[in-house]
């Protein structure tokens, strides 16, 4: 909601005003001098000033001077019954943001406050979208508490401020465009352009082109100059998504790219000069191209200085309720909802389900939940079918064949460590195995042994170890 506040010594101007301003979603707060005014702003989430410049007390121009200190974000718009062009340029100079005479008309006032205040929302919308891109380009940020996730955080400190070239690896989804940003963000080349080109969606004929540039006259259609993606990039950075979509006879040109730091146009013979670090990605395996033919094995050494593996969601456990959380936050206030938690069910359902599109797709079902749950629990019924369907499917199926693998391991290894008063040395001996196997399926399968060791197997070390078991 839009709030204005209208400030002016003469209470029936205030009220004028206010009957010609006033519109649905739009709230009216009124002051009788510049004191009054600050005392709102001071209190009150206030959109646009309108203000009197001759009042009592405190009079406009001090008004604009106080409310710039502030809140400089405010647009103030000056009314004055002393029509001059130096009163105004005064206001204008001070820091309003327009300014109407008296007499006034009522389309004037309400076009320059509506203009004010369309203004000022797109003030707020950029501020929050460059706190959210900051938000979301923040090592902070990427959420992740997996030994696999600490492990990619680990080495972005490690080669953010290097200059070796980079590539990702990983499922589609599991953010390797947010992790390439992460790193440009914190390398020393944050200051130039940070380039995302999609080898895969470009077609053939014209990533060529849209890479590395073309001179006029290269070919049909190309009537004047162009720089490619790449020098736009120039002291910055270059993000090859699906690199191992990328044609063979562009990956030569890629190759003497990052070897001579040069490029050259389509249709030109010139070779030019470009400084920029390549971090790729793709969700292929490079070395079954390589022995197929279909990528270059110098290219692959070339951008695989160092590699960063992303886990797909499906194995980094605890994580995924972190993310559900994170998200259920981010479009709770999006979406200006109050839902802020998840039944207990739909918990277990994330923990269940697959997560084939990895994080992107665990994004989009915590976005479509927020957007049809008309309360403050996410329920069932509010996740997209393919979850739903899967866990009905898995139900019908007697459950996934490693849930009932697991459920029969569980119950031979207690119908076992029963048989033998829970002594776990015996118990492995019974069972064929070590006890340090024994120990590692225990707290796989998150079974208790009971009581400590009363035995000692041959293996000492592993009981050894075992006698720690919390």
């Amino acid at each position: 909601m839009d709030t204005v506040l209208i400030v002016d010594d003469e209470e029936c101007i205030r009220q004028e005003l206010a009957a010609i301003i006033e519109e649905k979603g739009r709230r009216l707060l009124s002051a009788g001098n510049g004191a009054e005014a600050l005392e709102q702003l001071g209190s009150e989430k206030v959109d646009v000033v309108l203000t009197d410049i001759r009042m009592p007390v405190m009079d406009g121009f001090d008004l604009i001077k106080k409310t710039r200190q502030q809140w400089p974000s405010i647009p103030i718009i000056t009314i004055t019954a002393f029509a001059s062009t130096e009163t105004a340029v005064q206001a204008l100079r001070a820091g309003a943001y327009d300014y109407v005479t008296k007499p006034f008309s009522i389309d004037e006032i309400r076009n320059v406050v509506s203009h004010a205040l369309q203004g000022r929302r797109l003030f707020k919308e950029v501020n929050y979208l460059r706190g959210r891109l900051a938000q979301r380009y923040s090592l902070d940020n990427i959420i992740g508490q997996c030994p696999a996730m600490q492990r990619v955080f680990d080495t972005i400190s490690l080669v953010a401020s290097a200059p070796c070239n980079i590539l990702i690896t990983g499922e589609s989804g599991t953010g390797k465009d947010i992790v390439a940003q992460a790193i440009h963000e914190h390398s020393p080349r944050n200051k130039g352009r940070f380039v995302p080109i999609n080898c895969g969606s470009i077609p053939e004929g014209l990533l060529e082109s849209e890479l590395f540039g073309h001179v006029k006259g290269s070919f049909s259609g190309a009537v004047s100059h162009k720089e490619g993606l790449i020098q736009t990039a120039n002291g910055g950075t270059v993000f090859l998504d699906e690199i191992g979509d990328m044609p063979l006879a562009l990956q030569a040109k890629l190759l003497r790219l990052i070897q001579n730091k040069q490029v050259q146009k389509v249709g030109s013979t010139r070779q030019e000069s470009v400084d920029v670090r390549i971090i790729a990605a793709t969700n292929k395996k490079l070395d079954i191209q390589i022995a197929e033919k279909a990528f270059r094995k110098d290219l692959y050494y070339r951008i695989n200085v160092v590699e960063l593996a992303l886990p797909p969601l499906r194995n980094r456990g605890g994580d995924i309720c972190l993310l559900a959380s994170h998200f259920l936050s981010c479009y709770s206030n999006l979406l200006s909802r109050k839902v802020n938690k998840f039944n207990p069910e739909v918990t277990k359902a994330f923990h269940r389900y697959p997560w084939p599109g990895n994080v992107r797709e665990l994004e989009n079902a915590v976005e479509r939940a927020v957007t049809f749950c008309t309360s403050r629990i996410i329920e069932l019924e509010h996740l997209p079918r393919a979850i739903t369907d899967y866990l009905e499917d898995r139900m019908a199926n007697g459950g996934l064949l490693q849930d009932r693998l697991a459920n029969f391991e569980v119950n031979c290894l207690k119908a076992a460590m029963e048989a033998n008063d829970h002594d776990l040395a015996l118990t492995a001996k019974a069972l064929g195995i070590s006890l340090a196997t024994l120990y590692r399926k225990m707290k796989k399968l998150n079974i208790h042994p009971g009581r400590r060791i009363t035995a000692i197997a041959p293996e000492s070390k592993s009981n050894q170890q075992l006698q720690h078991y919390p």
